[in-house]
């Protein structure tokens, strides 16, 4: 079978349930990862003969992708930042629009500063890895809850050969460690269970529920807890970031302000929404 038939097969058959642009790109990724070419190589290529053996992979990966399995955990990676991180279902895949956050932390900061960076609700570590690779300078600590997703990204921390504390904690343990930070940021949970229905298969069938899904009668929960803490622990003029939905950061905003921080600022991400907010203790 040559390639341009794979990538056919590839097409007629997702193109029920994706793009063709997306199932495309499905298709050029699997052809990165088995045989190192780029998008535009894969064109070049398209009347090359693919091996039994390849096209029964491929195969395999296709039947994988109608059942809504994400891309990224069929290969087991995806690019952040400056990283290339292992991704697998016990973390959340990361996003572009964290990416942004990502920046708009790095940017707000002199890099010759020596500071303590709390990530809470790490998963796969990306916000925390990106942050120290980018400051070795910086003394960073990264939480969560679940073992598996720190083992996650404790892994990802040795392939990037980044050093990070990471640290199992119940954000709403009443124990938390009594520590100044000069940075503490966050995308912790957030998107009310009642969404769930509008939620793609892709995400709600693979992607760690918890890592999402907030009760509806308090959506803002991580949120009220991460405040609170931060409140008491960040340093004199110490800043606070959160990643959020779009619809719940007005009341995200409006909680800073019950909790006495200042110098508020709500952020758009790429497509337009509501997606980040930076707070500061005075």
């Amino acid at each position: 079978m040559k390639l341009a038939e794979l990538r056919k097969i590839f097409e007629q058959e997702l193109t029920p349930l994706y793009e063709r642009v997306e199932a495309r790109q499905h298709f050029a990724s699997l052809c990165e990862v088995y045989f190192g070419y780029s998008p535009a190589t894969v064109v070049l290529r398209l009347q090359e003969s693919v091996s039994a053996e390849d096209t029964s992979t491929f195969k395999h990966h296709l039947a994988q992708l109608k059942k809504h399995v994400p891309i990224q955990y069929i290969i087991g990676k995806v690019h952040f930042a400056s990283l290339e991180l292992t991704v697998n279902n016990s973390v959340l895949i990361p996003r572009p629009e964290t990416e942004e956050l990502v920046h708009w932390i790095l940017t707000s900061f002199p890099e010759n500063e020596s500071l303590q960076v709390l990530d809470i609700c790490t998963g796969s570590g990306c916000i925390a890895l990106a942050l120290k690779k980018a400051r070795p300078n910086w003394n960073v600590t990264a939480w969560d809850i679940d073992l598996d997703a720190l083992s996650t990204a404790q892994q990802n921390a040795k392939n990037n050969n980044v050093r990070v504390d990471f640290k199992q904690r119940d954000v709403f343990s009443k124990n938390l460690p009594e520590k100044k930070w000069d940075i503490v940021v966050s995308n912790p949970p957030y998107v009310p269970e009642a969404l769930q229905k509008s939620t793609q298969p892709q995400v709600l069938k693979h992607e760690p529920q918890h890592a999402i899904f907030v009760s509806d009668k308090n959506p803002l929960c991580f949120y009220e807890r991460i405040c609170d803490y931060a409140s008491q622990q960040l340093s004199q003029y110490g800043s606070l970031f959160f990643e959020g939905h779009a619809p719940l950061m007005e009341s995200v905003k409006r909680l800073l302000q019950q909790e006495g921080f200042s110098d508020i600022v709500l952020r758009n991400d790429f497509r337009a929404n509501q997606r980040f907010i930076h707070a500061s203790k005075t």
